[in-house]
Order: structure tokens, then sequence, then C-alpha cells
């Protein structure tokens, strides 16, 4: 979304406002028209209106807008801005849409394209589940489910679902005609995570989407944070033990090669001792970054503790490992990291690589044993025996 228009001159024309993406219109009789001509044309279109009143409401809601403030409080502006942000970070998501009904799906699709949400229609659970279990098929934020279908009911997908993605990572939504209480609860202790009834008021169902991709959202983030060491901005241990391990099985499942590595800074406590805390972070940083320049973009860098890191090399060959993680030493050794007082310090590590597919646990263990091994033939080194 690059452009918003306040539309403030009522006499210029039409035509020469539909360049723009998204619109922020008072709602008044002068208005009509151009609220008209803009949905007319799949606009983007926010209306503040003074007035809180259930006409003022249906006819807003006539429209098919993407959403509107009443200005009645001093938080208006805060929600106007909060839509734009949501209307703008809602172009990289994409709802997979479950119903054997095209007309549904059609519906569905049409009201999702006004928050600026992507959508895949599938017209029964097996065909989303395959969607969801396909590696290559364009990531889901939000799966929206009818109940009774062919082939796998929604309640069949729920519980798929769960098995794969976790209630925070990927939010359910049901959709059924069924108000039967113990219909929902069932949905609801299977791991759905919303349910509404057909029909529903397409305002309440924008605002339980709305919801729903906004606490994965804030999920998304806390759970980044948690996995991310803030010194280095590198993933930290966490991150490789719950991702990290899910990367081996899943290369490992199609049957490829992959290392990790374990890598330790040389004589780092002397850089501490003789330099200060101050000039070991910037070190840690500096290997950090410049170790980066020097993998694929597949490659996981991740910051173990102390100083420590861990390289897991997906779908590559021992050879090409051992290749790999000479040129990150190499690159590192001939990098000096710039301290004050115009210190150009030299740094070098250690590595250790092991290629062998077995536990993860006994993969770091070798990695570290190797490593140990590059430390005591003179350091700044790779070593494997593999």
């Amino acid at each position: 979304m690059s452009t918003i228009s306040a539309v403030n001159n009522l006499n210029q024309d039409i035509e020469d406002l539909l360049h723009y993406d998204l619109y922020i219109i008072r709602l008044d009789e002068k208005t009509n028209t151009i609220i008209e001509k803009l949905t007319d044309n799949d606009k983007y279109v926010i209306i503040i209106t003074d007035y809180d009143n259930q006409d003022v409401r249906e006819k807003i809601l006539s429209y098919q807008v993407s959403d509107y403030v009443i200005t009645n409080s001093e938080a208006s502006a805060d929600f106007v801005c909060k839509i734009i942000k949501r209307l703008s970070s809602n172009a990289e998501k994409t709802i997979l849409i479950v119903d054997d009904s095209k007309l549904v799906l059609t519906q569905l699709s049409i009201l999702l394209s006004s928050q600026n949400l992507n959508s895949v229609q599938c017209l029964d659970g097996e065909l989303a589940w395959k969607h969801l279990t396909d590696m290559n098929a364009k990531k889901i934020d939000l799966v929206i489910t009818d109940y009774e279908m062919p082939n796998m009911n929604g309640y069949e997908l729920v519980k798929n679902i769960r098995t794969k993605y976790s209630f925070e990572e990927l939010p359910v939504l049901v959709v059924s005609g069924s108000e039967n209480t113990y219909m929902i609860s069932r949905f609801l202790k299977v791991g759905a995570n919303d349910y509404i009834t057909k029909p529903s008021i397409n305002e309440e169902f924008i605002g339980r989407i709305n919801n729903s991709l906004l606490i994965a959202s804030m999920f998304s983030k806390i759970k980044d944070m948690a996995m991310t060491d803030q010194l280095t901005g590198l993933h930290n241990r966490l991150y490789f033990y719950e991702a990290g391990v899910k990367i081996l099985t899943n290369v490992t499942r199609a049957g490829q090669k992959s290392a990790i590595a374990m890598i330790d800074i040389d004589n780092f406590k002397s850089v501490n001792d003789t330099y200060g805390h101050e000039a070991g972070d910037k070190a840690l940083i500096h290997v950090g970054n410049t170790m980066k320049k020097a993998l694929r973009s597949s490659d996981v860098l991740v910051r173990f503790g102390g100083e420590e890191f861990v390289i897991i090399l997906p779908n590559c060959s021992h050879s090409k490992a051992i290749k790999v993680m000479q040129k990150v030493c190499n690159l590192v050794a001939n990098s000096p990291c710039h301290l004050e007082n115009d210190i150009d310090l030299t740094i070098t590590i250690s590595i250790g690589i092991t290629s062998k597919l077995k536990d993860v646990e006994e993969m770091i263990k070798t990695a570290d044993e190797y490593m140990y091994e590059a430390k005591k033939s003179g350091k700044n080194r790779v070593f494997s025996q593999d």
C-alpha cells in the first residue's frame, strides 16, 4: 500500500482520485457518490464520522468499506493509524478458506480482499491439509473452515492442524451454521481458536479475523525475541534446539546430507582482560557479522553461549561443509575488529565440524570435541575426523 489520500476537495474530478490506494473520507451527504465510486473500483476506504447510531452504522456497512472510525474520543486518530497499519501489514498475510461451497469461497475471498488480505481456497479438508503439509506451498497465516465437507470435515482438519501447528502459530476460525453448544465445545477443545455461526455479520467476522491475526503476530514477535541473542542479533541456543532440530529432521527425511559446526573464538578471555568487556562484546558482534558474510542463505548461525557459535549447514556434503567453514575461518582471521583508540584487533576462531547425522546432542558433542582438537592443533583452523 503505497499511497494514501484524505479526500478534502469534493469538487475534484473523481477520476483524478483513483490513482491512490487508500482513502480516508468523512461521511456526509456530499461524499456518498465518492465512496460508492471508490469501492466500485476496489479501493480501500476508511470512513470517519461523528455520528454513533445504528442507522449510520448500517449505511457505512452497505458501502463494503475496509473500516470506519467514530470520531467521538481522543483516541480516534490513533484508531485510524492502527487501521492503516493493519491494512498495510495484511498484504503479507494469506488466509486459507475451506468450504465445499464455491459461492461461500467467493464471498469470503471478496470480504478478505477488502482488508487487503490474500486468500487460498480449498473445497474440502483433505485439499486444505495437503496445502498445509506441502513445504513448497504458500505460507498460511490463518485458516477459516466450515464443518460439514466431503472427504475430510472441519473437525478432522482442525485435529490434523494441531498435530503440525500450535494454537499460537496458526489460528483456526471455524464457521458453521450449527449453534449446537456441544459442537462448538468440541471444536474449541480440539484446537480451534474461535467459532462463529452462519450467517454472520461481516463486521463481526472481520473483527474476529483481525483479532486472531493480531494475537498470532504478537506471539510471533515475543517468540522471535525469546529466540534472538540480544547482543549479536543472531539466533540463540533456544532457537537451535527448537528450530534447528526441525531443520535437521526435515533434511534427514529428505535423504539430504547436512553438517553441524561448533565455533569458538580463540583467546577470548585475553580480549576481555586486555581491552575490557565492552571490547569483548564488540568482538562477539564482529565475529557474528563476519561469519554471516561467508554463509549460504540456507545456513543457520547461532550464538550458542559465551564465545561459542554453532552453524547448521542443511543439504550440504561433508567436503562442501569443510570448504565453507574454511572460508569462514579465513574471513574472520583476515577481518580485524576495529576498537576505540584506533586499535585493530585480529581475531581467530577454531572450528569443529561433523556430518554424521545422528541425535542432535551427539552431533553437538562430536563437533565440540573436534573444535577442541582444532585448538590443540594450533587454533585458527577447521578440524574433523568424519
